[in-house]
């Protein structure tokens, strides 16, 4: 298997997969189109300014534990109230969020002037007035540990050197001036994020500050914010931590993804000249409350038959991975769908790549990653199931970039592309790249899957 050439990120530690900067150019060409067409009008800009502020704010503090939906969200932020049974600090952590924000666009107001250390420490502050004041704005003075991380931030002594050596290179790359559209913007934002995260210069708010500092770095290059959701924790933190060996690949394929997605929200905006109902409120209308009852008993039996799908191929990945003479075979778990996921999936709303497993193969120098993400069932599979699974590959290897089976070309493409569940029967139901559908125990389904991958990529 031949390895992609690495990028190194100018002036950074940071480099990346030399494959990823197609997706890095078309971006960058979608955001030249969008801004310099004098498509979005000043009406428009304030609706969807006003849509990403509450989507923003939401998913940014749901990543650290935040309990507020994004209705509650939208009241703290929008019209002061207080949400009775919602923890205080919860609902500051939204005020706060809001006003960095608004610190954050007069940022990125003029790209010509620099971006600063001391800009850095107004975010924190901001993002940490009234919830721990003393910390608010300063650097750390104890050793910290990241929760479910190998990783051991710096000692507290080297933080404001470290910090000095970041806002040296910080002032210097965000100038932006003239430079609309320039593909060194997604790559300066994710460097500052992931630079920022290393270094973990305060005791609390490290990650919503990362976030605010990539964002109003895609501004000032002209971007759309990237918003990483509640859904792609998981995936964010794996990123992460692969990004302390100073490869940017995940990361800046996560980010990529959610600027694609943001530049949509943006032209959908232009097009309709209108501001964009979050999607939640439209399901919420749509559903008369026993129907949500009775969606909510169908998604609890959909989940566990998930979770049961899911816990066959773990096993399956540590019998494999304990039996094998030659190779390790690995599980990466991204978390379940949730309710209102379920809910937009079963309508057939759109919805981008929801994660939920990842099986990874190596034996030598053969590697191959298998992706399972939920989406709306395909045609032949929409009459027995409201949700389904789909297969994807890493394609090309090491590239962090995924296709979905039925739409890689033959050969050595295994012949299983979907996976649905028929609770009336208590059977799932596969179907195949040729179109054929098998209702079966998932360990019949399940078992052909494995062998078909081993069969067509290390059997020799």
């Amino acid at each position: 298997m031949e390895s992609n050439q690495t990028m190194e990120i100018e002036a950074t530690p940071y480099s990346y997969e030399s494959s990823q900067s197609e997706d890095i150019q078309i971006i960058a060409q979608r955001v030249r189109e969008l801004r310099q067409g004098g498509k979005l009008t000043p009406d428009v800009l304030g609706n969807i300014r006003r849509y990403f502020r509450i989507k923003n704010t939401y998913h940014s503090n749901a990543i650290e534990g935040n309990v507020l939906t994004v209705g509650e969200t939208r009241q703290v932020v929008e019209h002061g109230l207080t949400i009775t049974g919602k923890p205080l600090k919860d609902q500051a952590e939204a005020k706060n969020l809001s006003e960095a924000l608004d610190f954050l666009e007069t940022l990125a107001g003029d790209p010509s002037v620099p971006i600063l250390e001391t800009d850095i420490r107004q975010l924190h502050y901001l993002v940490l007035k009234k919830i721990d004041d003393e910390n608010a704005g300063m650097y750390r003075t104890i050793q910290v540990e990241i929760s479910g991380s190998k990783y051991r931030p710096p000692a507290p002594e080297s933080v404001a050197g470290q910090m000095q050596e970041l806002g040296v290179w910080l002032a210097q790359a965000s100038v932006a001036a003239n430079k609309l559209g320039a593909t060194e913007g997604l790559l300066v934002a994710a460097a500052a994020h992931t630079w920022l995260v290393y270094i973990h210069p305060f005791v609390d708010g490290n990650g919503r500050v990362a976030r605010l500092l990539m964002n109003v770095i895609l501004m000032r290059f002209g971007y759309p914010i990237a918003v990483i959701t509640k859904e792609d924790r998981l995936r964010y933190y794996d990123a992460l931590e692969i990004s302390q060996t100073s490869d940017l690949s995940p990361f800046l394929a996560l980010i990529c993804e959610s600027v694609h997605e943001s530049l949509e929200e943006y032209e959908e905006a232009a097009k309709e000249q209108r501001e964009k109902e979050e999607w939640a409120a439209s399901l919420a209308a749509r559903f008369a409350e026993p129907e949500k009852i009775r969606a909510q008993n169908q998604y609890e039996v959909w989940k566990n038959a998930m979770e049961l799908l899911k816990s066959y191929f773990r096993q399956m990945v540590a019998l494999l991975d304990e039996g094998a003479s030659v190779g390790h075979v690995y599980f990466k778990d991204f978390g379940n769908l949730e309710f209102e996921k379920y809910l937009s999936l079963r309508g057939g709303d759109s919805a981008k790549k929801t994660w939920f497993f990842r099986v990874d193969f190596r034996s030598g120098d053969r590697a191959v990653r298998y992706l399972f993400f939920f989406g709306s069932p395909s045609y032949s599979l929409r009459a027995e199931t409201d949700v389904t699974l789909h297969v994807a590959r890493e394609e090309p290897a090491g590239s962090f970039r995924y296709e979905r089976l039925d739409s890689i070309p033959l050969p050595n493409v295994p012949a299983m592309v979907e996976i649905g569940y028929k609770p009336k029967e208590e059977k799932f139901v596969a179907k195949t790249r040729n179109g054929a559908r098998r209702t079966d125990k998932i360990e019949k389904i399940g078992g052909s899957f494995f062998e078909d991958v081993v069969s067509k990529h290390f059997q020799t």
